[in-house]
C-alpha cells in the first residue's frame, strides 16, 4: 500500500512538473492598446502625498525635482503576461532623516495609476534600476 502511494505521489509530482509553461523571456505588454488612466495632471501632489504616509519624517523633506509623467508599465505577473499600465515620475528628494540617518538627497520612481502611487523604488540602490527584463527606469524628462 505504501509503495503505491509512492508511486501515485511520484506520479502526480511528475505530471504536475511537465505542465508549467515557461515564461517567454521576450514577452513585452502590448502598448498600442494599453489603457494607462488618465494623465496625472496632479503628479507634485501625488508624489507628496505618498511621502507624507510613508517617510519618517515628511516635514523635513523637500522635493527639488520631479520629472514629467511618462507612460509606463509594471508586469504585475509574468507568467500569465499580465501587466499594469500607468505612468512613471522620478523625484529628487532632500531632507529625508530618521532616527538612524540624514540622506541629503536621493533619487525615487514612482509608478502612478488613478491617482495613486502603486509603486516606489529608491533608485540609490543599483537593483531598483530594472523595472522588468531589459526595461530599465528612465528619468530623463526628454521621451
Amino acid at each position: 500500500m505504501k509503495k503505491q502511494i509512492l508511486l501515485i505521489s511520484v506520479a502526480t509530482l511528475l505530471l504536475s512538473a511537465c505542465s508549467t509553461t515557461p515564461t517567454d523571456p521576450n514577452w513585452r505588454p502590448d502598448m498600442t492598446t494599453a489603457n494607462f488612466g488618465k494623465y496625472p495632471t496632479n503628479y507634485p501632489e501625488i508624489v507628496q502625498k505618498w511621502g507624507n504616509n510613508n517617510l519618517d519624517n515628511p516635514k523635513s523633506v523637500t522635493y527639488l525635482a520631479i520629472s514629467s509623467p511618462r507612460m509606463e508599465y509594471i508586469v504585475t505577473n509574468s507568467e500569465k503576461q499580465e501587466a499594469t499600465f500607468g505612468y512613471s515620475v522620478c523625484a529628487d528628494i532632500s531632507g529625508m532623516k530618521t532616527t538612524n540617518y540624514y540622506k541629503p538627497i536621493s533619487k525615487h520612481w514612482f509608478f502612478i495609476r488613478d491617482g495613486k502611487v502603486i509603486e516606489q523604488r529608491n533608485l540609490d540602490y543599483g537593483y531598483n534600476h530594472v523595472i522588468y527584463r531589459d526595461h530599465k527606469v528612465n528619468c530623463d524628462d526628454a521621451s
